[in-house]
């Protein structure tokens, strides 16, 4: 009897794969996605794309998890859509204000705050750690609303808004750091004495 029995659940193994559980969890998937999207034609992109690329991942190794290899892949899709997306309105924003009507011509030293502050800028959230750091880019690079941060990192309001201000804190601390400000103070002397 237990043999006829390990018979009937030996071919239910043998038939898990990618397509079935893509079938069995495309629903949940779907849902999954529109965290990242409210647009339906964007979820159904993702969602195309997550099964073809688990497909093919499929073919060339065995897959141990497939509904958790399933749902991986859709985030990774859906972080890539996002980043291709950020991309475009950034190139459209850096076209739209390289047009004739905003072309004036900053001082040189303007030129070289900005590069300095830059710097420091980007040094200072390369200091932030972890979980602050993540919702922090969401936030100012991606322009998710607190809301949607919380949904794609799958915490609570509350705790999103608390790594935003730890983020805060860290940021300027590390712009308020002395060599910040003496290494800007010194680029600009340094510009000063080169002009003359």
């Amino acid at each position: 009897m237990n043999e006829d029995i390990n018979k009937i659940k030996e071919p239910k193994a043998q038939r898990e794969d990618i397509s079935s559980s893509f079938l069995a969890h495309r629903s949940f998937l779907w849902k999954f996605i529109y965290r990242f999207f409210h647009n339906k034609e964007d979820v159904e992109d993702v969602v195309q794309e997550t099964y073809l690329r688990a497909y093919v991942a499929e073919q060339k190794s065995k897959i141990r998890n497939h509904k958790s290899f399933l749902f991986t892949t859709a985030r990774n899709v859906a972080l890539t859509k996002i980043t291709r997306k950020s991309k475009q309105v950034t190139d459209f924003l850096d076209d739209y204000y390289n047009r004739d009507e905003f072309q004036t011509q900053p001082s040189a030293q303007d030129e070289v705050d900005a590069q300095q502050q830059l710097i420091a800028y980007c040094n200072a959230i390369q200091s932030i750690d972890g979980k602050p750091k993540e919702a922090f880019l969401l936030k100012k690079v991606h322009g998710m609303t607190n809301k949607e941060i919380a949904l794609h990192m799958s915490l609570s309001l509350s705790s999103i808004e608390k790594y935003l201000h730890r983020a805060m804190i860290s940021l300027d601390d590390a712009l308020s750091e002395p060599v910040v400000k003496s290494n800007i103070a010194r680029l600009r002397q340094h510009f000063k004495s080169a002009k003359r």
